[in-house]
């Protein structure tokens, strides 16, 4: 008798686990469907940010970012996340729930880059740009009275002196680095890298008669001060802002890797709320595109809109590029470690 009153019992208690799992279950996908079917943006967006106030990107959301809120008629709330180069940002965005309410402010350096040569827990397929906003690329500069008139000059030099001619970047695996490899590699060079903790470090070193030459993103007021000159770019093709400046790929050098700027989304965001953000930045753009180019050049930017599927497009097509010369440099996985021909 005792023996079939337990087993009724663990019948009951497993029937009563068993509709709880349901229940649970069943309010869960309630909850995500209600959330998915929800009209959108009725509430404040939270905007990742990957460097701390006043940095770059945080910045950009005051000056594209701001303006998106405006057209959505919902405050976008910025949260910062700096670190790793941007992989805190990167990683926490992309564990948010993909209801729209959450975007974080992408580069082609933090969510490429950076995920192909650490370790960290995210890719950039769990991203999904809303529009790319600028971009940038790396420069080389030379002071002014350089005697290298030509980035010909200046591989002729690196070759009669292999080791000597000294080079100054704002880091290690960078895309900076990258290019200094890639350009190396591609010229038969040896040059030796002097890496700095930003772009105003490595061209006072370049301006301080430190380093010969200085690979970096932005020095651009240097350039109009006549202290600097750029003797090639690492872009796909010329920049409407540098006419007269040609890329590594005119000049022979098979290297191109423009640094874009973009507000992404969790991959798993739906649709019709992907097409609701980018129709946003669109109307941003057609209102204020003036006001907004003026404002990213003055933070050497290059203004560059693309909607989200030609962003898509040039994220996928970053990845690969990326992921091609990091494969030849052996640079995937390393982590913090120094360059392996960077000894």
């Amino acid at each position: 008798m005792g023996r079939t009153l337990r087993k009724k019992q663990e019948r009951w208690n497993i029937w009563r686990l068993f509709s709880y799992l349901t229940a649970s279950l069943f309010l869960l996908c309630l909850s995500q469907a209600w959330a998915a079917e929800e009209p959108y943006h009725k509430r404040p967006i939270n905007m990742i940010v990957n460097m701390a106030p006043g940095g770059v990107t945080d910045t950009h959301v005051k000056i594209v970012g701001d303006r998106l809120a405006e057209v959505l008629g919902q405050p976008i709330l910025r949260l910062h996340k700096p670190g790793g180069g941007g992989t805190l940002a990167a990683s926490f965005a992309a564990k948010a729930k993909p209801y729209g309410y959450t975007l974080l402010t992408a580069t082609a350096s933090a969510i490429i880059l950076s995920a192909i040569t650490k370790k960290v827990d995210f890719t950039w397929e769990d991203f999904t740009p809303i529009g790319i906003y600028g971009s940038g690329t790396v420069h080389l500069y030379v002071k002014a009275d350089a005697k290298w008139k030509t980035l010909q000059d200046f591989v002729e030099e690196a070759k009669a002196r292999p080791g000597q001619l000294k080079v100054s970047s704002y880091g290690k695996l960078t895309n900076a680095d990258l290019v200094i490899e890639a350009f190396s590699r591609r010229a038969g060079i040896k040059l030796a890298h002097v890496p700095y903790k930003s772009c105003a470090e490595a061209v006072t070193s370049l301006l301080g008669g430190h380093v010969d030459a200085d690979f970096c993103t932005s020095s651009m007021g240097q350039v109009d001060a006549g202290a600097v000159r750029i003797l090639a770019i690492a872009a796909h093709e010329r920049t409407r802002f540098l006419p007269g400046v040609k890329t590594f790929r005119e000049l022979g050098y098979e290297i191109g890797w423009p640094l874009w700027y973009s507000f992404c989304t969790p991959s798993k965001t739906p649709k019709r709320i992907v097409d609701i953000l980018s129709n946003g930045m669109q109307e941003v753009f057609k209102k204020y595109g003036k006001e907004i180019e003026q404002s990213l050049l003055r933070l050497e930017t290059f203004p560059h809109f693309l909607d989200a599927d030609k962003s898509m497009k040039e994220v996928r097509e970053s990845y690969e590029s990326t992921l091609k010369i990091a494969k030849e440099l052996k640079w995937v996985g390393i982590g913090d470690k120094s360059s392996p021909t960077q000894k």
